[in-house]
Order: C-alpha cells, then structure tokens, then sequence
C-alpha cells in the first residue's frame, strides 16, 4: 500500500466483496476515484469518513453519498432498531 492508497483499503468492503457493488464498472470506478489516488480524494469518501467516526462502515454506504455522516448515524441507528 502506498501513501496514495487510502489505509482502509484492505478491509473495505466495497474493495474486497465484488458483489458489493452493482457492476464490474462501477465498482472498479469507485476504486480508481477514491481509494487508490491522492490523500484529499480519499479523505472525501464518506466510507473512510464513516469508519473514522463510527470505527466501522455500514454497507449502505457508497464513497459519493450525499448523506453527511450523522445521517448515516442516523440511519444506521434506525436500522438496528428494526432488527
């Protein structure tokens, strides 16, 4: 792993489950975009935003969500009441 590969990349799900995503494409797009370039790009994806701030990522989340992160609290948290 390299400086520009973000330091969750490894235990993401969106990188390690090929089924995680809908599409080869979108899927290998994701990666190029977020997880294997520059610290800013990274630092933007809201799985390593959500994992920073929840020590985990719920799997509904993709890098380009327009959720901010306590939304994604939010709506975790609302889930797990389901249950």
């Amino acid at each position: 792993m390299t400086k520009n590969t973000c330091p969750n990349y490894n235990s993401c799900r969106l990188v390690n489950a090929p089924e995680f995503v809908y599409g080869k494409l979108n899927r290998e797009e994701y990666i190029a975009t977020y997880c294997v370039v520059d610290e800013q790009k990274w630092k933007s994806c809201k799985r390593f935003l959500a994992k920073q701030n929840m020590g985990f990522c719920p799997d509904f989340v993709l890098p380009d969500t327009r959720l901010t992160i306590e939304e994604i609290i939010d709506k975790f948290d609302e889930a797990e009441l389901d249950k």
